[in-house]
């Protein structure tokens, strides 16, 4: 156990190299060892969803007693995508194939591949996460809006621009994006460093689909609303629950991505963390992506001890309210928010102070 003490300089957020070479030096050795357990565990869930799905189908269940298993089976899929998750970023096992057999557990009820997730998540969003046209998750620019129709599709279903689809879209929204990713990012100037293979890739995902709609035709129409429809609408709220209010009312940047100042943490509820492996600590896994986040409170307290400001968390409800209430498009340099019009504005700077006052 390394039990240096932390540096007692303070050092600046924007020093993002700096800090994270000070961080790896406080942490122990272990906070970096692969925790190939929580992998089996994941792994363990799948027989148990496989048994629930099941019981939906062949049991004459009441709705209410289908509809309570479809809530469980919705966070079930939750988990194992976020396992999942952890295992791509090379965290879980050290055999790769491992890796992919829990990311094809995690993401297929997604229509995401291993192969897809790889290229989108690991090499394109972790390369420049929040940074303008490299980041294929962030929300557009007013000018974006303006000038593209993508953004203006980005924009109608992002919470805070107001439309009635903003409201719904969580339901649907990180299938989607991986969609997007597979059929249209991918193929963008931007993303030409990203290694995928665009046919195989593809292919992978039409058989995907088509492998759902068959187990959906055998169970039929009430059984697959209950065992696979709402489970995945569950699974993508509850996902973009977390992923919108890490990124989305952050500073945006021209080149550099700095989990110091454009990645945040929301502090949720302990049962949420346990049901979904840590997820919440999102700062954390920007700093270290291949750490597995059984340590990311151990790297929390190092980093407020170094300097607090660099440590963004934000509490979860109400980073929730403020996504709808704030507007949706950046500012041409990333530093505010504003709507169509460009009439109603907000620093990232003052949604930092929103979020982060006291409560009242």
């Amino acid at each position: 156990m390394n039990d240096l003490p932390p540096t007692p300089v303070s050092i600046p957020p924007d020093d993002a190299k700096r800090l994270r070479s000070e961080l790896r030096r406080v942490l122990p050795p272990e906070a970096f060892e692969r925790q190939p357990l929580r992998g089996i565990v994941a792994l363990g869930l799948v027989p148990v969803m496989a048994a629930l799905i099941w019981l939906i189908g062949s049991q004459p269940l009441p709705d209410w007693a289908c509809l309570l298993l479809a809530l469980v089976l919705g966070q079930m899929v939750t988990a194992m995508g976020l396992a999942a998750h952890e295992a791509l970023h090379h965290s879980v096992f050290h055999s790769r194939t491992l890796e992919s057999v829990l990311g094809w557990a995690g993401f297929a009820p997604f229509l995401v591949t291993p192969g897809n997730w790889r290229a989108w998540h690991v090499q394109a969003h972790h390369s420049a996460a929040n940074v303008h046209v490299r980041d294929p998750d962030i929300l557009p620019r007013r000018t974006d809006w303006h000038t593209q129709g993508f953004a203006k599709l980005f924009h109608l279903i992002s919470p805070g621009s107001g439309t009635w689809l903003s409201f719904i879209s969580f339901s649907v929204f990180f299938t989607a994006q991986g969609q997007a990713f597979l059929w249209y990012h991918s193929r963008l100037p931007a993303f030409r460093h990203v290694h995928m293979h665009h046919v195989r890739e593809r292919v992978l995902t039409v058989l995907l689909a088509v492998g759902w709609g068959a187990l959906g035709w055998v169970l039929g129409p009430r059984a697959a609303f209950y065992a696979l429809v709402l489970p995945l609408l569950i699974g993508n709220v509850t996902l973009m629950i977390y992923i919108a209010t890490n990124h989305w009312m952050q500073p945006a940047a021209e080149e550099t991505d700095n989990p110091f100042v454009n990645t945040a943490s929301v502090e949720t509820h302990p049962v949420m963390n346990w049901l979904h492996f840590n997820f919440s600590y999102h700062q954390e896994h920007h700093i270290f992506p291949a750490q597995s986040p059984k340590y990311a409170p151990l790297l929390r307290k190092h980093l407020r001890e170094m300097n607090p400001r660099a440590s963004i968390v934000y509490p979860h409800l109400r980073a929730l309210r403020m996504l709808y209430r704030r507007p949706a498009l950046y500012s041409e340099d990333g530093q505010a928010l504003l709507d169509r019009e460009g009439t109603q504005v907000i620093s990232t700077t003052e949604l930092r102070q929103q979020l982060e006052a006291p409560a009242s």
